[in-house]
């Protein structure tokens, strides 16, 4: 929608005015795009890409196996002088706050265009509205903001409104049917398989265990008014090696 001007267009015509040209307009196939963040879904943005008849490079901070024909680039600043389109998909970390700011900006390509669909903190807001202003940039999607409001309704600011080839969505990029779905079946088996297996694959807040099957692993639904009782009593079993309450 960026590269061809779906957004500048589309208003024009709710407006009631015919703007039928090419000028400024791009074809996606032959195209570069630049992955920032090469995980579960930069990686997936990565094969669909592709199927688009783009050419894929992308830099992550650890070292990941490309997917198809992606190439895997050293620093940021080699990927976004490269790009035609650079999309973001990292985690909200100290290390990426402002990651995307006025001083790498200027390494981006004369019309390049910006997609954060990752964290709100992850883009100087004001950095970006500048390099749109100026031309510098061709355009930018947008769907994380530093501050976001709680509750539909709400009044809701940012330094890109009113900035043309701006697309600008509430936090929806999660926000289908089937996405909901698959999220609640996601977490829940993630929550089964650390309190039943004591598996942690997935978790952003303690390291990634997967441990394999391990035999005489006993499982016990006992009362909480026994439960200490019960710890102590299998503690004291010549074989038992670790025990622990799970909840």
């Amino acid at each position: 929608m960026l590269i061809r001007r779906i957004v500048d267009k589309n208003k024009k015509a709710h407006e009631g005015i015919w703007l039928k040209e090419a000028s400024g307009s791009y074809e996606l196939r032959g195209k570069t795009l630049g992955i920032i963040g090469y995980g579960n879904i930069g990686s997936q943005v990565s094969v669909l890409a592709e199927g688009l008849g783009m050419k894929v490079i992308f830099y992550d901070a650890e070292t990941k196996l490309p997917l198809g024909n992606a190439e895997d680039k050293k620093s940021l600043k080699e990927v976004v002088s490269k790009a035609d389109i650079v999309t973001l998909h990292v985690p909200e970390l100290e290390s990426t706050k402002n990651l995307i700011n006025k001083s790498n900006l200027k390494y981006f390509k004369q019309g390049g265009i910006l997609i954060n669909y990752a964290r709100g903190e992850v883009v100087d807001l004001d950095a970006l509205k500048k390099a749109l202003l100026d031309g510098h940039l061709g355009g930018a999607a947008v769907d994380v903001f530093p501050v976001e409001p709680e509750k539909n309704g709400d009044k809701f600011y940012t330094p890109l409104q009113n900035l043309s080839n701006v697309i600008l969505t509430p936090h929806i990029g999660g926000s289908t049917q089937e996405a909901q779905h698959n999220i609640g079946d996601d977490v829940s088996n993630k929550l089964f398989n650390y309190l039943e297996k004591g598996i942690s694959t997935g978790s952003h807040s303690i390291p990634a265990l997967a441990l394999p099957p391990q035999e005489g692993y006993v499982v016990l639904d006992v009362d909480k008014g026994l439960s200490k009782n019960a710890l102590d009593l299998l503690r004291n079993v010549k074989s038992t090696i670790k025990v622990r309450r799970l909840y």
